[in-house]
C-alpha cells in the first residue's frame, strides 16, 4: 500500500497498517523503516534529554528561546523542572510581530533586552529560533551578526526548535550538538588527552572504556568534567575524540576535523565480536594496544557466566526492550535470546544501520519476535489497560517506553545505554535486569519526569566491578 514515502518507508499490507499498534513480526519487517510515517502519538515517557537539557550541558551558558507562547510552554516547564530558570529566558512572539514588524528586529531587540537585564553577561548564549523564522524568511545571519556586534564578549550559538523539519535531514537535537561543539577551536595539542563526547549520559570513571584508556596513560575528559566555559573550550586540545552516541556523531567528527584530532565512533556494542572490533579501532586511533587477547577472553567468560545466571533468574519472565533505553535494542535482543532469555517484543520506530547484522540474525532465528512502534496513534491504548505482551509471562521492561506500554513496574530506568559499554556494560546490564526483577517501581510516577539524571547521571549505572 505504501511504497517508499519520501524514500523512507517500505511496503506494508493494508492489514499491517490497520493494526500497527500490535506490532509486526520481524520476519515481515523492512529495514531500516519498519513502519510508515503517520500522525504521531507521544507517550508520557520523558526521561530522554531534549534541546533544553542539551544546550545547558555547556557550562555557564544561557538559553534564550524566541517563539510564541504555545511553543514556550514545554521548554519553560523543562527549565523549571531542571531548577535552571536562572539560565533560561524567552522572547515571546505575537501575531502582530509578524503582521506589522519583522522578526529580525523583534529577535535582536528581544535578545538584547534579555542580556542587558541579566545580573552578569554569560560567556555563551544559545539563541533558539523557530518555525516562524523559517516561514517568514528571516535573515538569520544578519540576526547573529548584529548580536555579535552589540555584545562582542559573548559567543552566540544558533539553536533551532523547528518541528516542521524534524523528519528530513539532521534533527534539532543533532544540529544543536553540532552548533555547541562548533564553538570549540583548535588549541595546543595534548598527546595524552582523549575526549569522550556525545552521550547525554556521563560515563562513570570506573567504566571499562575509561579504564582501558587511563590504564594506558591517557587522560580522559567528558563535557561533564568541565566546571566552566573555559574548560569546555579547552576540549579542543585532545589528540583523540571518541563519540559513543549516534546523534552526536557528526558533531564530534566535525570537531575532530577542525582541531586535527583523531576520531572514532564507538557504538554501544553488545556482541563480543563487535566489542573486540571497537577495542581494536580505539587502539588504532590512539596508537597503542589497549587490551590483550587473554584479557578479552577472560572478559568474555565472565559475561557468559553473568548471562547464564540471568537466564536462570528470568526463566519465567520476558524482557521488553525499547530504543530510548539503549541505541542497540535489537543487538540486546539478540544477546539475550542467544543466552536463553525470553524476549517477546522490541519497541522502536526505525532501525539504525549499525543494527543491520542483529536485524538479519533475528529475522532468521527469531522470526516471530515482534517489533512494536512507539509513535503510531493506536499506541495510546497501551498503558491504559491494554497489554502489549501476549505470552502471559511477567515483564521486565528495559526502558521507560517499554515500561509504559507493558504496564510494568519491573523496569530499568536508563536512557542512551545508561553509561554501559563493552564487556563490563554487558555484566552491568545483567545486574540491572536482575535488580528490576526484584524491585517494582512506580513507573507511572517516575517516567513523566524529564531528563533522567540532570545534571549528573553517575548513580544510574550498577557497577559489577569488585570493590578494592
Amino acid at each position: 500500500m505504501l511504497k517508499r514515502v519520501s524514500g523512507f518507508h517500505e511496503t506494508l499490507s493494508d492489514g499491517a497498517i490497520a493494526h500497527l499498534e500490535e506490532g509486526i513480526r520481524i520476519a515481515d519487517a523492512s529495514f531500516p523503516a519498519p513502519f510508515p510515517r503517520t500522525l504521531e502519538y507521544n507517550a508520557p515517557a520523558h526521561g530522554t534529554w531534549n534541546i533544553v537539557h542539551i544546550g545547558m550541558a555547556v557550562p555557564q551558558s544561557h538559553s534564550i528561546y524566541v517563539c510564541s507562547d504555545n511553543c514556550l510552554r514545554g521548554v519553560v516547564m523543562t527549565a523549571a523542572e531542571m531548577g535552571c530558570r536562572d539560565r533560561f529566558s524567552s522572547v515571546m512572539l505575537r501575531e502582530r510581530d509578524v503582521q506589522v514588524d519583522n522578526l529580525e528586529t523583534i529577535t535582536i531587540e528581544g535578545v538584547s533586552d534579555v542580556i542587558r537585564n541579566l545580573p552578569k553577561e554569560p560567556p555563551v548564549v544559545f539563541v533558539f529560533l523557530v518555525c516562524l523564522h523559517i516561514f517568514t524568511g528571516s535573515d538569520e545571519d544578519y540576526i547573529f551578526r548584529e548580536l555579535g556586534r552589540r555584545f562582542p564578549q559573548i559567543r552566540f550559538v544558533k539553536g533551532y526548535m523547528d518541528c516542521i523539519r524534524q523528519k528530513e535531514g539532521p534533527t534539532p537535537d543533532m544540529k544543536l550538538r553540532m552548533a555547541a561543539f562548533g564553538i570549540i577551536q583548535p588549541v595546543r595539542k595534548n598527546p595524552a588527552r582523549v575526549n569522550l563526547l556525545g552521550s547525554d549520559v556521563p560515563f562513570d570513571r570506573d567504566c571499562e572504556l575509561i579504564t582501558l584508556l587511563s590504564s594506558n596513560r591517557f587522560e580522559v575528559k567528558q563535557i561533564y568534567d568541565c566546571d566552566d566555559f573555559e574548560q569546555f573550550l579547552a576540549l579542543g586540545d585532545a589528540a583523540v575524540n571518541v563519540c559513543t552516541y549516534p546523534n552526536a556523531c557528526q558533531a564530534v567528527k566535525d570537531l575532530s576535523e577542525r582541531t586535527s584530532a583523531g576520531f572514532v565512533y564507538l557504538s554501544a556494542a553488545v556482541s563480543f565480536d563487535e566489542i573486540r572490533a571497537q577495542i581494536k579501532a580505539l587502539s588504532d586511533v590512539c596508537g597503542r594496544d589497549l587490551a590483550s587477547e587473554d584479557w578479552m577472553r577472560e572478559q568474555e567468560r565472565t559475561c557468559i557466566a553473568a548471562l547464564q545466571e540471568l537466564a536462570e533468574d528470568l526463566h519465567d519472565w520476558t524482557v521488553a526492550i525499547d530504543y530510548t533505553a539503549h541505541s542497540r535494542p535489537l543487538g540486546i535482543a539478540k544477546l539475550l535470546i542467544q543466552h536463553g532469555i525470553f524476549v517477546e517484543c522490541v519497541f522502536l520506530d526505525a532501525i539504525l544501520e549499525e543494527e543491520q547484522e542483529a536485524f538479519n540474525w533475528l529475522k532468521e532465528h527469531c522470526p516471530d519476535l515482534r517489533l512494536v512502534p512507539t509513535i503510531q496513534p493506536g499506541m495510546v491504548l497501551y498503558g491504559r489497560g491494554k497489554d502489549v505482551v501476549t505470552s502471559g509471562r511477567r515483564v521486565i521492561a528495559l526502558g521507560q517506553k517499554a515500561a509504559w506500554f507493558c504496564q510494568s513496574g519491573h523496569f530499568v530506568n536508563i536512557i542512551e545505554g545508561g553509561g554501559l559499554w563493552g564487556y563490563q556494560g554487558i555484566r552491568d546490564l545483567c545486574a540491572l535486569l536482575r535488580q528490576a526483577k526484584e524491585e517494582e517501581l512506580d513507573y507511572k510516577r517516575m517516567i513523566p519526569k524529564k531528563g533522567i539524571g540532570w545534571p549528573s547521571l553517575c548513580s544510574t549505572v550498577v557497577s559489577t566491578q569488585p570493590e578494592e
